[in-house]
């Protein structure tokens, strides 16, 4: 590998001990989602990896730390070597960090997510670059740096032991800054395989987790730290202030109250959980992390958490439609059960916070009133909306560059707020446009009051963030506005009871063989669902009928058939593939539909897949006057 000789100020010279290291956490100020001193305190925790680059630098070194999403960078800060760890979306302004720092003669090196995947362009704007996991890494850099014989790429040939891990040099970063400082991680790895997500490929598709004794002991050591702290700020500051921090402590909103543990999946191993939070208990900490959703499947593993100070969980819920979680080979989430996990860990006081991205390729333009919907009908507290974003190291990103969807390689637009690719069913204005209005319609003052309703725990603290968020979002976000085909696509999706089931009888689809089957669900559990999307290519409206159809809730379906085709003027498709039972009379009237063809003569409606599901089962009945349609449909 190419050797390079560090320079100071231009000129060649030979490194000796009590060397100074300056770490850079870049952040562009002049993002429009740059928050305020208050919001970073109120929702906003430091990453780990500077502070970890920090513990494994050799003690003769000097370090200072810079995070610049809360403090200004002095170029003029005496240092020898600057280190950045970039995300895609701040690689832009880590190449002027550098471009800035090299101009004055230091020696700059990159670590992180980009420079792993995007290693030659990287290498355009430093002396050298770190390559996956540093730990294992960053001391043999160091001791060539100071040898003069550092090379141009660092690459990590195995994961670093988490055994005998070092703790982050929490104290560098700047205090009173954050919502927490006191801040952790036990797991590094993800088994899952999300399409989107850089998670795997960066740290590995299997779980590596920190012995238990290790991350106690740290806790306490931490916590040790930021009491101290607290107690020093409380004893120096005037009686005011130190009356204000000692009502947030108690409240749990100020610096160092809550403990975050940064894993993107905390809750990878039960049995680790169990034995983790076991240990936690005597600590009596309150802490949040990154967990499934579907651990409020387990009431004993919830209430676990909770007795051992769980106060928050951030989920990766993604999308409330199955073939969006199916796509992004996230079939782990089941929508179906979204509700009753929410209401598990609300049972037991711990806040929600999902992400929801849009921009999916099943998504249209009813995603996001549908989004909004379900979060504030079930109280989740906090949601993090997101654009779907195909990050380099991802196979989304292979798949939409090979593809040649990818219009936009601004690498500060990779950061979930911008639209940087062709979506599928939405043009990127209308996703766009969507993914603001959801941030203005959630945090609007009568949704938090009503999601926030009957909040017995941490009430001061969960109000204290949704007044942030909303702040920033007002400052940050563009009104927006939904297409009118949204609110079309909503009204027309929906979940009608059967009223009547005498006279249903079974789609030869389902392989029905007797009238009624023993396994059915009784007949007061029997739905109609409505599920529907735009189809580009028949431009159209397709509807997929799901459940039961009698001769009640079909002229529900007929009213909204005539009303959406009204609207949208667009021909309409009904799909009877996943019908599962039906009355003939129901059947006749929904294809018969003179009232759909009399409001609207110039929408087509189409019937997909009904003789195939029920010509077979109808045969012995009545079929007088039913009229069926030969038209040949294409696969939708």
């Amino acid at each position: 590998m190419t050797l390079i000789q560090p320079t100071r100020h231009g000129q060649p010279f030979k490194p000796q001990v009590g060397k100074r290291l300056l770490l850079v956490d870049p952040y562009p100020r002049n993002n429009q989602y740059h928050l305020t001193a208050s919001e970073r305190r109120a929702v906003w925790f430091p990453k780990l990896s500077l502070p970890t680059i920090a513990a494994y630098t050799p003690e003769s070194w000097d370090v200072d730390l810079v995070d610049e999403a809360v403090e200004d960078i002095d170029f003029d800060t005496p240092c020898d070597m600057v280190g950045l760890s970039i995300m895609t979306c701040y690689a832009p302004r880590a190449y002027e960090i550098a471009k800035e720092f090299r101009r004055r003669g230091k020696t700059v090196v990159m670590g992180g997510v980009h420079p792993t995947y995007c290693p030659d362009e990287a290498l355009q704007h430093a002396d050298a670059i770190v390559c996956g996991e540093a730990e294992d890494l960053w001391p043999q850099l160091v001791a060539d740096y100071e040898a003069g014989a550092m090379q141009r790429v660092y690459k990590m040939t195995a994961f670093p032991s988490l055994e005998r891990y070092r703790s982050p040099r929490v104290e560098l970063l700047s205090p009173d800054s954050y919502m927490t400082r006191q801040c952790s991680f036990t797991t590094r790895g993800c088994h899952f395989d999300c399409e989107f997500c850089s998670v795997s490929p960066f740290n590995g598709k299997t779980t590596r987790r920190r012995p238990v004794d290790e991350v106690v002991t740290e806790l306490t050591n931490v916590q040790r730290w930021v009491r101290s702290e607290l107690v020093e700020r409380i004893r120096d500051e005037p009686l005011w202030r130190a009356f204000l921090a000692t009502v947030k402590i108690r409240v749990g909103i100020e610096d160092g109250s809550i403990v975050a543990f940064v894993d993107d999946l905390h809750n990878s191993n039960r049995a680790y959980c169990r034995e983790l939070w076991t240990a936690l208990k005597p600590l009596k900490l309150k802490w949040g992390c990154q967990s499934t959703l579907f651990l409020g499947d387990d009431e004993e593993m919830v209430k676990l958490a909770a007795e051992s100070g769980c106060v928050s969980v951030f989920v990766g819920m993604e999308s409330l439609d199955e073939d969006c979680l199916d796509e992004t080979n996230k079939p782990f989430n089941r929508v179906q059960k979204f509700s009753e996990e929410i209401k598990m860990f609300h049972k037991y006081g711990i806040m929600v916070n999902p992400g929801i991205v849009f921009g999916f390729d099943n998504d249209d333009e009813a995603v996001f009133e549908r989004a909004v919907d379900f979060l504030t009908k079930n109280h989740v507290e906090l949601a993090y909306f997101n654009v779907l974003t195909p990050l380099p190291g991802t196979a989304l990103f292979d798949r939409y560059n090979n593809a040649g969807r990818i219009f936009d390689r601004d690498w500060s637009k990779y950061d979930g707020k911008h639209v940087v690719f062709q979506p599928s069913r939405m043009t990127p204005q209308q996703l766009q446009e969507g993914f603001h209005w959801a941030n203005h319609q959630f945090y609007s003052l009568p949704n938090i009051w009503y999601r926030l309703a009957g909040t017995k725990q941490r009430l001061v603290a969960r109000w204290e963030m949704n007044r942030e968020f909303r702040k920033l979002v007002k400052r940050s976000c563009p009104k927006g506005k939904l297409s009118p085909l949204a609110s079309v696509l909503k009204n027309l999706q929906a979940k009608l009871p059967v009223l009547d089931p005498d006279q249903l009888i079974p789609s030869a689809l389902h392989a029905l063989k007797q009238r009624f089957d023993p396994k059915a669900p009784s007949a007061q559990q029997l739905t109609l669902n409505i599920k529907v999307k735009r189809h580009d290519k028949f431009a159209a409206l397709f509807m997929d009928l799901e459940g039961a159809l009698d001769h009640l809730n079909v002229h529900e379906l007929i009213n909204r058939i005539r009303e959406a085709a009204e609207k949208a003027k667009m021909d309409v498709i009904v799909n009877f593939e996943h019908l599962k039972l039906a009355a003939p009379d129901a059947l006749k009237a929904l294809i018969d539909s003179d009232a759909i063809k009399a409001a609207v003569p110039n929408v087509k409606v189409r019937y997909r897949k009904f003789k195939d599901a029920f010509e077979t089962s109808m045969q012995g009945l009545s079929l007088a006057g039913l009229e069926m349609l030969t038209e040949d449909f294409q696969d939708a």
